[in-house]
């Protein structure tokens, strides 16, 4: 071949053709699966290890699918929303968690997680809302079947808390 297109015959002009396409066509392919976010193997491998969410998820029913397989509880959208100032209170078969506004620290507020089986646990909350990013939180071992952190009331996971349409996972 030549370097230049104009002194290329027809049959060289057709396979140069066919192989910028092929390239064009592959890297379309790579920037796709690139901005669809990690792999399933990649989030099913955090899930189960403990290490964080990889970053770039976009929630879908197959990524809460696999919540649901990894989590020890769901707890699904709620009917209405709840607000930070009078206290959250969501719940589902096997774990109840509450927030509470600390009386003793204005802009902070209480998460309790308190589980039916005192011998079930979880290493983090992951709370998904359509459109956004999942937000996750590391959990304490359980005390007596329950666990409480103070968080501030800026936190992104306690908005979360509030939103009916959000769904939340123990993992």
């Amino acid at each position: 071949m030549t370097d230049r297109w104009q002194d290329l015959d027809d049959g060289e002009r057709e396979t140069a053709r066919a192989v910028f396409t092929a390239l064009d066509g592959a890297r379309a392919l790579t920037d796709a699966a690139m901005q669809a976010g990690p792999s399933i193997s990649a989030i099913w491998s955090a899930l189960v290890t403990g290490r964080p969410l990889p970053p770039g998820i976009v929630p879908s029913a197959d990524f809460d699918a696999l919540l649901v397989d990894a989590a020890t509880i769901a707890i699904p959208r709620q009917a209405a929303a709840a607000t930070p100032d009078s206290g959250i209170d969501r719940q589902a078969e096997g774990a109840r968690l509450r927030v509470i506004p600390s009386r003793g620290g204005p802009g902070q507020s209480y998460l309790t997680i308190t589980f039916e089986d005192q011998t079930t646990g979880a290493a983090r909350l992951i709370a998904v809302i359509d459109g956004a990013e999942p937000l996750e939180i590391a959990l304490p071992v359980p005390v007596a079947g329950a666990v409480q952190l103070l968080l501030d009331n800026s936190e992104p996971i306690l908005a979360a808390l509030t939103d009916p349409d959000s769904r939340l996972f123990l993992v």
